[in-house]
């Protein structure tokens, strides 16, 4: 049964139409590691700017390095390594 990122992106879908699914779209994000931010509840709004990579970690999770807006910091532009089952919604 395919897995499905925030019920539009496949998982194996190819890396090139992953990228092109969240190039100019803004995501929910459940962060794996604790924020350095003051709302700390774990779920981060990212603007993803550009897509540099879709990858499987070395645990075997789909991921994408992205170059986003960081809507919770300020719209500062940042680099970031997402694992995409993490993405919940993408608008």
């Amino acid at each position: 049964m395919p897995m499905f990122v925030a019920n539009q992106i496949q998982l194996t879908d190819s890396p090139m139409k992953i990228a092109s699914s969240l190039v100019g779209k803004t995501v929910r994000y459940l962060n794996q590691k604790p924020s350095s931010l003051p709302k700390n509840d774990g779920i981060r709004t990212f603007k993803i700017e550009s897509v540099d990579d879709v990858f499987m970690s070395k645990t075997g999770k789909k991921c994408a390095t992205v170059q986003v807006k960081d809507v919770d910091d300020g719209g500062e532009t940042k680099f970031r390594t997402l694992h995409l089952a993490g993405i919940s919604h993408v608008v």
